[in-house]
């Protein structure tokens, strides 16, 4: 079997800039631009090796920042297989500010650049590290619907969650209702709202076979672990809701195939509808975490006051129906 090469890669940004290295001509994927990074040594945590890692190439300390795991990026570049574990790290001012050199400790080019440049691929980066600028586009936090007999009509489901969502958010549409209704609610949600990101249950997308703009396609736990990978369209981004170890395995195997963006793990604490509910808690919920190769969203009885908390136990961010005020 071919060795796989274990590479930390540290997502740095301050406000709307991120910082990137460039690659010479004679290197692997030379002539391109680079997340700061490198190999993990035998006997280092993911985590370890990034810290060492920024330390000795741009001379940046990290012990004291929040190392947000993003994923873990399997890819065969045929000469050779690699496993990117991927952090976000928001740095300081003071950081930022001392990394202003345009070069690093060893030389190389170093430069800030705008999200929306990079997201738009104006810096060329090796073939490994496309998924990271899919994943830089999710949110910290992910609404999810009431269902839309908590409502007197379809008007008023629309019409709260067109006032009420935040710019630019990404909202799980779970109206629990039949299969067209559910695809009018989120299209008249869109005429009004163009900014949101919907996912869509997975089962009214095979049903009526419909594509809005910037859809997510969500598999639930039952879809995850029985449908055939092989039959969901190529061209789509997914989401999952994974509860165990088994979930989390076959949402890494479909990760392999397709554009997947991330998973709920859940439910992490009890909640006021579903008190009596086995829950996971933090320390299970971070066991389960780290067997996952694509961003996790905690779910269940948490808030976006548990964003940092969740930061510390393997998410990226917070999911829940509750998160836009009182309904």
């Amino acid at each position: 079997m071919q060795k796989i090469i274990h590479v930390a890669v540290a997502v740095i940004y301050y406000q709307n800039q991120y910082l990137l290295g460039y690659r010479n001509a004679n290197q692997h994927q030379g002539n391109r631009y680079e997340f700061i990074g490198g190999k993990i040594e035998h006997g280092e945590t993911p985590k370890q090796g990034l810290t060492r890692e920024v330390a000795e190439e741009i001379g940046c300390d990290l012990s004291n920042n929040c190392l947000v795991k993003m994923g873990v990026i399997r890819h065969d570049y045929g000469d050779k297989a690699v496993a990117l574990h991927i952090f976000n790290i928001d740095v300081s001012q003071e950081q930022f500010e001392s990394l202003q050199s345009e070069q690093g400790s060893e030389g190389q080019t170093i430069i800030w650049v705008d999200k929306a440049d990079l997201l738009a691929n104006k810096y060329p980066l090796p073939d490994a590290n496309a998924r990271i600028l899919d994943w830089l586009t999710l949110p910290n936090t992910i609404f999810i619907s009431q269902s839309l007999d908590k409502f007197a009509n379809d008007n008023d489901w629309v019409n709260f969650y067109a006032k009420n969502l935040p710019t630019n958010a990404h909202f799980y549409s779970r109206s629990q209702t039949e299969n067209k209704k559910a695809i009018q609610l989120i299209d008249e949600l869109q005429k009004q709202r163009q900014d949101i990101t919907p996912l869509i249950q997975c089962q009214t997308f095979l049903v009526l076979n419909l594509v809005f703009k910037n859809m997510i396609i969500h598999l639930n736990h039952e879809q995850l672990m029985t449908l055939d990978f092989a039959d969901l369209p190529k061209n789509c981004q997914y989401f999952a809701s994974c509860h165990d170890k088994n979930s989390l395995s076959k949402i890494n195997d479909l990760a392999k195939i397709r554009n997947v963006l991330g998973c709920f793990v859940s439910p992490v604490l009890p909640t006021p509808t579903h008190p009596d509910v086995k829950t996971l808690g933090w320390q299970r919920f971070a066991e389960l975490t780290k067997l996952s190769d694509v961003p996790v969203f905690a779910l269940g009885g948490v808030g976006q006051d548990d964003l940092a908390t969740a930061w510390q136990y393997g998410a990226v961010g917070v999911a829940g129906i509750r998160l836009i005020g009182d309904f």
